[in-house]
């Protein structure tokens, strides 16, 4: 009984640790995105950056897996009174990840930005995107009754950032939307969709019939849309197709896919990004 207990508590850190090892491997060795040294670089620097990425990405792929049982739970409503003429936040989820994993994220947003921040999840991750942008549109209009809001911020993470986009590119979600900021978000696709079933990830496949609409319209100049990525994304293979083709691009480093939603550089440049506008 001991050991059966043991290994359900050691298992995320057993899988995640598979997982990492094998998309750091294929996003390096197989489809590489090229760009990734700086120019002060050394050969001391890079290794040291790979065992640090390395490390991150694990520990931060293990938190995803160890909450994704409690992907149910809504953490807490808004905190904060919204104030005359501001915006609140809300978080769309990547894949397989909830409220309770992006809750470092949400407090760094709540507590600079002085507004409510909601984390929404999709119903069904496997859906089509379609569909989840359908379920998201009445929790946004929902979110927006509780706060007395007029608009919303969208931060989008991976697939969450490809469903803020089709809400204001492909539904016609506008009015109730200001900005977008897409965060590792596959917005050419990846090709570790190929190996990975369901409806949503085949919409994530490069050169998918989703991704080749969604890009094809011209860039809306009533939503300021920004994306951040990374050139040592794991999952986002290879890592420049995470650049986004709307508005600008932060282009960070030695940040792994999933670490992304826990790094502090990340959380800045949101912070910051969205006090600007």
């Amino acid at each position: 009984m001991g050991t059966v207990l043991l290994l359900v508590i050691l298992s995320p850190l057993i899988i995640s640790a598979a997982v990492v090892c094998v998309t750091f491997l294929l996003s390096w060795w197989v489809f590489p995105g090229g760009g990734s040294r700086g120019p002060h670089d050394t050969f001391t620097s890079r290794v040291i950056g790979v065992i640090v990425v390395v490390f991150l990405e694990w520990l931060s792929t293990s938190w995803v897996l160890y909450t994704l049982p409690f992907y149910w739970v809504r953490v807490g409503g808004p905190r904060r009174r919204l104030q005359a003429g501001r915006v609140p936040v809300v978080i769309l989820t990547g894949f397989f990840e909830s409220p309770l994993t992006m809750l470092l994220l949400r407090s760094r947003l709540e507590h600079a930005l002085g507004v409510p921040v909601r984390v929404l999840r999709p119903k069904n991750y496997f859906a089509g995107l379609q569909t989840q942008a359908a379920d998201y549109r009445e929790q946004i209009e929902e979110f927006c009754e509780e706060t007395s809001a007029k608009q919303v911020d969208l931060v989008g993470h991976s697939m969450g950032g490809l469903i803020a986009r089709y809400l204001i590119e492909r539904s016609g979600y506008l009015d109730r939307i200001r900005t977008i900021i897409t965060i590792g978000t596959p917005h050419l696709g990846s090709a570790l969709c190929r190996l990975a079933p369901g409806r949503s990830l085949r919409q994530m496949r490069r050169g998918s019939a989703f991704l080749e609409e969604l890009n094809s319209g011209s860039t809306l100049q009533e939503v300021r849309v920004i994306g951040i990525c990374s050139t040592h994304d794991n999952l986002v293979i290879p890592w420049n197709c995470a650049l986004s083709p709307r508005g600008d691009n932060f282009i960070i480093r030695y940040q792994g896919h999933v670490t992304l939603i826990l790094s502090g550089e990340v959380a800045r440049i949101v912070i910051r990004e969205l006090r600007s506008v």
